[in-house]
């Protein structure tokens, strides 16, 4: 997906700060609502239950509804609203990680009050390293394998990464790349 050059500029210019993450969140759930069914077919594993994008959504939505009246620009604290509510409102074995993957990244960001590169890799790093942890018996060809996929390419580029747009360029391709 190719973002207007312009628009990439501007947002290199913004601090992304706890009241960046809440729109990324109401992004996030906007877009899960809108391709729940494409998530749904996508689920073959163990069964194809056809479930895992309502249930992916419904846990977006537990996290949404736990900071859609918060204020902070701590990103450190929006981060962590974000993982309590996804964790109390888990659905789903797909739910489950997607709390445990957004627990990660709250780790990863806590104590930090904007988002730069290093706490932007960290945190796909400790999204990758709880999930992973969360399931017993962790299968790739899932979830977790694009979350290893984005937290093993942007870990590639700390040092060389300008800013956390670039990372998160990276880690959009890596995770396009790991679903096909």
């Amino acid at each position: 997906m190719a973002i207007n050059s312009v628009r990439v500029e501007k947002l290199r210019k913004k601090k992304i700060d706890g009241l960046a993450l809440k729109k990324l969140i109401d992004a996030g759930l906007t877009w899960l609502r809108t391709n729940k069914e494409n998530v749904n077919a996508l689920n073959v594993f163990p069964v194809p239950d056809g479930d895992t994008g309502t249930n992916m959504t419904l846990t977006l939505q537990a996290a949404w509804n736990e900071i859609k009246d918060l204020g902070t620009r701590n990103i450190g604290e929006m981060a962590a609203a974000v993982s309590k509510g996804a964790l109390m409102g888990a659905r789903g074995n797909s739910g489950v990680i997607t709390s445990q993957i957004l627990r990660g990244i709250s780790r990863g960001l806590h104590d930090k009050a904007i988002l730069d590169v290093d706490s932007m890799i960290s945190a796909f790093g400790e999204a990758r390293d709880t999930a992973y942890k969360g399931v017993v018996k962790p299968v790739e060809g899932t979830i977790l394998t694009v979350i290893k996929e984005i937290a093993n390419a942007t870990e590639a580029v700390r040092g060389s990464a300008k800013d956390a747009i670039e990372v998160l360029e990276v880690a959009v391709k890596a995770a396009d790349e790991a679903v096909k």
